[in-house]
């Protein structure tokens, strides 16, 4: 389904303070936006508990956007399952009040999902496969699809081990890079697949499409499906650091209460064949990375 968004309309991001809506509201420079925060302050930034759906529902009827980009999410896998009710008000609950609110205003509504939808058992999953998750974080995404596809404008953006710049350097990338560094070995699972999305073109990706008035679900990771291993070698070489150091285990070995789907990688051919072309791939990505650190 095509259809173009209103104009003159500021685009809301919820979530501005993480590693997605941080890119999200850069690659929107020069246009008007609404970000919010919620611990972390962002420049101009508007303070919001998504859990409070009153204050979303004022938000939004307030700024009046012509799209709600919903980054915000509790993303610890191994919360969710310690946490499942705690974290189900973040990453679903919250989403019910985004849905109302875009609904209200005639906005269309980007979500972010996982591969963790998919059970593993493929090795590639393009946008149409069953979904089976294995673990709750899985479970959890698969509803917050479901509430977004019931607006009738939606981008349910499926993504992968997102890199970038960030403050706070959380993410895999970051905690590998931080812990070689640092002189010390890095665990990696040896059996799993991983489709790295660099944060800086998914954000790109999310203005194209909604520039487009695109609406659906697309596979907006990678362009390479990697084993976890690889991709970590990938990072290593990126930042010149030692690849002996990362050690190679089963998952088995690494104590996680949640299970992990070992072959889900994400084919973005959809998305490809929408814009014509990718998300930037992960050694370039990389690459640009470690130099903007370093500069």
């Amino acid at each position: 389904m095509n259809t173009v968004p209103p104009v003159g309309r500021p685009i809301l991001v919820i979530g501005a303070a993480g590693l997605v809506g941080r890119h999200v509201v850069a690659a929107l420079a020069g246009r008007e936006v609404v970000a919010t925060f919620h611990r972390d302050p962002v420049p101009d930034g508007v303070s919001l508990d998504i859990t409070d759906a009153a204050a979303v529902r004022a938000l939004v009827d307030r700024s009046g956007p012509s799209a709600i980009v919903l980054a915000a999410a509790d993303p610890y896998v191994e919360r969710c399952e310690r946490e499942p009710a705690a974290t189900r008000r973040v990453n679903v609950e919250a989403a019910l009040a985004v849905r109302d609110a875009a609904a209200e205003v005639d906005a269309t509504l980007v979500v972010f999902s996982s591969e963790y939808v998919f059970d593993g058992t493929k090795g590639t999953y393009i946008e149409d496969d069953a979904v089976a998750p294995l673990n709750e974080y899985g479970r959890q995404k698969v509803d917050l699809e479901r509430i977004a596809r019931t607006v009738p404008r939606h981008l349910v953006l499926r993504i992968s081990g997102v890199f970038g710049k960030e403050p706070r350097r959380k993410s895999f990338v970051w905690q590998l890079v931080d812990r070689l560094r640092s002189g010390g070995t890095f665990d990696v699972p040896s059996d799993q697949l991983i489709t790295p999305t660099d944060a800086s073109s998914l954000a790109h990706v999310v203005v194209e499409l909604l520039d487009r008035g695109a609406s659906g679900t697309f596979h907006a990771a990678g362009p390479d499906v990697l084993s976890r291993i690889d991709f970590a070698h990938t990072v290593a070489r990126a930042f010149a650091l030692p690849i002996d150091r990362i050690v190679a285990r089963p998952t088995a070995e690494l104590g996680l209460l949640a299970r992990r789907p070992e072959r889900a990688g994400l084919g973005d051919a959809k998305l490809r064949a929408l814009l014509g072309h990718g998300l930037a791939r992960p050694a370039d990505a990389l690459a640009a990375l470690a130099q903007t650190v370093q500069a």
